[in-house]
């Protein structure tokens, strides 16, 4: 089936099904859980094009499962379009380049934030002036990082997190930008060989179980409060740094 043994593709299939559901509950962690299981099988470079097409229609359904896009754009346009200018940087760089400094000094960076939101819930949010220049930097880091792994969120997650965005509204951003990231980023992929051939197919066939898992994490999510999802997507943005410190370290 699609040019692989029956046990790798029940593999794919349950990778992808297990970072659908962790998305779903929290609005993101798809790609970071399913490569942590995808490496241990696929070259890495396969990896992140089977990974091109879950994403895009993963971040569309959050998009527009939860109504106006408005308010958020005009809030988070800047990030974006910063993100998007580095996403592709990322994506040339990726071919020769040693990330492990990278992914070590940004997992340390989400890690300790992650740990000092957990002890200390009561940080005040960021205030308008801030969100200046946070925005665009958060941006950057996440469009550089995405271009090199597919994995953009923690910068602008941690963003998001200072702003104590309300649930809803901080599942429909990530949405918004994640999308807005995906879509060049198949682009970015497909120039330069990641997302091509077979694996185009891989690619399309992880949509489904990966939209499979975020049913399932989006009815766990509904039932969760905001103080609850506050933990939990914390608990898992922690997991995400110490998966990239290992990734720099192994």
């Amino acid at each position: 089936m699609l040019g692989l043994e029956w046990p790798l593709v029940a593999i794919l299939t349950a990778s992808l099904v297990v970072g659908g559901v962790v998305k779903g509950v929290v609005a993101l962690g798809l790609p970071m859980v399913s490569i942590a299981i995808l490496l241990n099988f696929f070259p890495p470079l396969t990896v992140l094009g089977i990974l091109v097409m879950p994403i895009i229609v993963t971040n569309l359904w959050q998009t527009v499962r939860l109504g106006n896009l408005q308010e958020p754009l005009r809030r988070f346009w800047p990030m974006i379009i910063t993100g998007l200018v580095f996403l592709f940087i990322g994506a040339e760089l990726i071919v020769g380049m040693d990330t492990g400094v990278l992914f070590g000094m940004l997992g340390a960076c989400v890690a300790a934030f992650s740990a000092i939101s957990l002890a200390h819930p009561n940080m005040p949010a960021l205030q308008p002036k801030t969100e200046k220049w946070a925005g665009p930097l958060a941006g950057a880091m996440g469009g550089l990082l995405g271009g090199i792994s597919t994995i953009w969120g923690p910068p602008m997650t941690m963003y998001f997190v200072m702003l104590k965005l309300p649930k809803d509204v901080f599942v429909r951003s990530v949405g918004m930008a994640w999308f807005a990231f995906s879509v060049p980023l198949a682009v970015a992929y497909w120039r330069n060989g990641i997302f091509s051939g077979d694996v185009v197919y891989l690619s399309l066939y992880a949509c489904i179980p990966g939209m499979i898992g975020i049913c399932i994490g989006e009815a766990i999510r509904e039932r969760i409060n905001q103080d609850t999802f506050r933990k939990v997507m914390l608990v898992m943005l922690l997991l995400v740094g110490l998966n990239l410190i290992r990734r720099a370290v192994f």
